[in-house]
């Protein structure tokens, strides 16, 4: 099944939950250029860049005598997004994964409560879910701080044909000859 970009912006979650009994799932691929918070500072175009995105949307195991488990929405998304080496500054292509599980609570009060206590994310369920926005944030958050090539050399450094290095003596080698003989 495949959606538009923006069918993805505004989600019934539990509607798309309830329509099979293992739930929904999703697998898409979308122009990266849908993602503008993503690419706004890239350097070059993200036209033939595609991103991966793959949701899977269900109901968990009821508990406590609940008929009905928590909602929940597994995301994983993937890309190559251009960046600039922060080494030889020169254009580096970075591969971006990310994947989250988030479990939905009825309240905000209730969200935050038990956001600190769980590995997943927790929020409030809103009547519409905006799914594409949410994989964006996974993709943001899976940016490397420092992009750089695996094997470069920085801009202007030219490394020093094998420098002898001075052998330090160790301030504690004088300790040694204060040692008694066992």
């Amino acid at each position: 099944m495949t959606f538009s970009i923006k069918e993805w912006q505004a989600v019934h979650l539990p509607h798309w939950a309830q329509q099979r009994s293992d739930g929904f799932k999703a697998t898409q691929s979308v122009p990266l250029a849908v993602f503008t918070r993503l690419t706004a500072d890239v350097p070059e175009s993200v036209d033939d860049l595609i991103a991966t995105l793959n949701v899977h949307a269900y109901y968990g195991p009821p508990s406590n005598g609940v008929a009905q488990g928590a909602l929940w929405l597994d995301l994983a998304a993937s890309t190559r997004l251009p960046m600039v080496c922060q080494r030889c500054l020169k254009p580096v292509v970075v591969d971006i994964h990310a994947a989250q599980k988030i479990r939905f609570v009825a309240t905000e009060a209730q969200a935050a409560m038990e956001d600190d206590d769980c590995e997943e994310d927790v929020l409030a369920l809103e009547p519409e879910v905006d799914v594409a926005a949410l994989l964006e944030d996974e993709l943001i958050m899976g940016i490397p701080i420092v992009a750089t090539h695996s094997v470069c050399q920085a801009e202007g450094y030219q490394p020093e044909p094998d420098a002898v290095v001075e052998a330090k003596v160790s301030p504690f080698a004088v300790l040694a000859s204060l040692k008694k003989p066992t």
